[in-house]
């Protein structure tokens, strides 16, 4: 069956906008009517439509769905089995969440009781989910799936206590590189209390054996290399040099 690219855009619920844009990127490429030179599109681009737009739910750019599309049938599987499997893992930290703040609604009720552990549990596996989303792939690329899986898992085993004391450290991070003057010598106290708190702050969840100064380092050059890390770094410090500072200091005591 053949569509206009009106008619496929009511079947995808898209604009006939869009259409005409994938097609001058060569990312859905129409064909062509050669009576009237109108567009028209196939079963075959009908599917590539729909892993175009599968890929964009999944906050892919449109250069990289470009490459995914343009690779075989069976790369093209496995890339779209990797994203279900991630929607797996968001159905089950969601079942989890549901499953604790109905516990926690009992207990508030009195119907029952919940650990300090169960407390959390749900609430670490989302910061974990978080920080995956937002730098997953660039720390994996550093430092393995192996290493991070098991810091996550650290992560995860960590007490109340423990998570607060986390969370405390982090803070004072952001407020010692806040009232770290860029022009401040980072060979002075401060620079080496700050890096202590750094150390201490990744050594709470990196596993035992894990630590060394190179690691640390390449954590500190990408806090410099990766806008993103600059940007919270800047925001939550109000000050626009604070990765760099922080490398600066990483750089010297690691």
């Amino acid at each position: 069956m053949s569509y206009s690219i009106n008619e496929l855009a009511k079947l995808a619920g898209i604009s006939t906008r869009t259409l005409r844009y994938y097609d001058k990127q060569g990312l859905l490429k129409a064909r062509r009517n050669p009576e009237n030179n109108y567009r028209y599109y196939e079963e075959s681009e009908v599917d590539q439509l729909q892993k175009i737009l599968f890929l964009k739910l999944f906050d892919l750019p449109l250069e990289q769905i470009k490459q995914v599309m343009q690779t075989s049938p069976e790369t093209q599987y496995q890339v779209l089995r990797s994203q279900r499997s991630k929607l797996v893992a968001q159905e089950q930290y969601l079942d989890d969440l549901i499953r604790n703040l109905d516990k926690t609604l009992a207990t508030m009720k009195g119907e029952t009781q919940m650990t300090d552990t169960e407390k959390f549990a749900t609430l670490k596996k989302e910061m974990i989910s978080k920080n995956e989303k937002q730098y997953g792939r660039e720390i994996k690329e550093k430092y393995g799936d192996a290493q991070i899986d098991l810091s996550n898992e650290k992560f995860s085993s960590l007490s109340e206590n423990e998570l607060a004391h986390f969370k405390k450290l982090s803070a004072e991070i952001l407020t010692e590189l806040k009232n770290f003057n860029k022009t401040a010598d980072i060979k002075q106290a401060a620079g080496k209390h700050l890096f202590d708190l750094h150390k201490e702050y990744l050594l709470t969840i990196w596993p035992k054996g894990q630590y060394s100064g190179e690691a640390h380092k390449k954590l500190g050059q990408m806090y410099v290399c990766d806008p993103r890390f600059s940007k919270y770094y800047a925001e939550c410090t109000g000050n626009p040099d604070a990765a760099k500072i922080l490398k600066a200091i990483i750089d010297y005591y690691a």
